[in-house]
């Protein structure tokens, strides 16, 4: 019998709701950069994208759908890097030699210019598929797991990701175990021992329906953006 799917890290830490969502739902102030690609809503690549929105239809009859706030279909993406962040100026996670009390407008505005003038060349296309391993509940978030389709498109994106992480000047703790994934929601009240196995039990489903449809989920080139909040990561130019 296949081993069941292990129970996700963390995307960066237990309490990251908290800082993303007031515990009523609704979306709290956490601006920032990053560099993402959002899922195609048209087109030959809309798949993933349609998948996603069967989701974000039948969550909210779930019985632990209260205590999930949902990321609203528009905003649909996969981090390739997290970038900085208004809400953590900590050494290595706040971008080299910007001063400690620069807005973060002024930091969004110096990171854009340090990528766009920067040497790395991104690809033009993206190719990840379902990581199956992964359940997609960390007790954090719910999301869709994925992971690079071949050994070859994993060496490409953890070269870009080191290359991003040395012109930006920003290395996360967790840089070198980065699991790659689409966000359905953030928990903001803990779930039962029944919730949990019912919110693993959707996971698995979830995850089987999107690699059904969509066994390689493509993404387009990868795009700079900054954001205020959760709801929406507005581009600033692809890469």
């Amino acid at each position: 019998m296949a081993a069941a799917p292990a129970m996700a890290k963390p995307a960066s830490n237990e309490r990251d709701a908290t800082r993303k969502f007031f515990p009523d739902g609704r979306v709290h102030p956490f601006a920032g950069n990053t560099i993402i690609c959002h899922l195609d809503q048209q087109g030959p690549r809309s798949s993933p994208f349609d998948t996603m929105l069967d989701i974000y239809r039948e969550l909210p009859g779930r019985n632990y759908a209260r205590k999930l706030a949902l990321l609203p279909p528009s905003s649909y993406h996969m981090t390739l890097f997290g970038g900085a962040t208004d809400a953590n100026r900590a050494p290595g996670q706040w971008p080299r030699d910007v001063p400690a009390d620069a807005s973060i407008a002024e930091c969004n505005r110096i990171v854009g210019e340090r990528l766009r003038t920067g040497p790395v060349a991104s690809p033009a296309e993206i190719r990840m598929k379902v990581d199956t391993s992964d359940s997609g509940y960390d007790g954090n978030t719910l999301r869709i797991p994925l992971a690079p389709r071949d050994a070859a498109e994993a060496e490409t994106l953890s070269a870009l990701r080191d290359s991003w992480s040395d012109v930006v000047g920003v290395r996360s703790p967790r840089h070198d175990e980065y699991q790659f994934h689409i966000t359905i929601g953030y928990l903001i009240r803990p779930l039962s021992p029944r919730e949990t196995r019912d919110a693993l039990a959707d996971m698995a489903s979830w995850k089987a329906r999107m690699t059904s449809r969509s066994p390689i989920i493509e993404f387009g080139r990868p795009e700079y953006c900054t954001f205020d909040d959760m709801f929406a990561f507005k581009r600033q130019f692809f890469l």
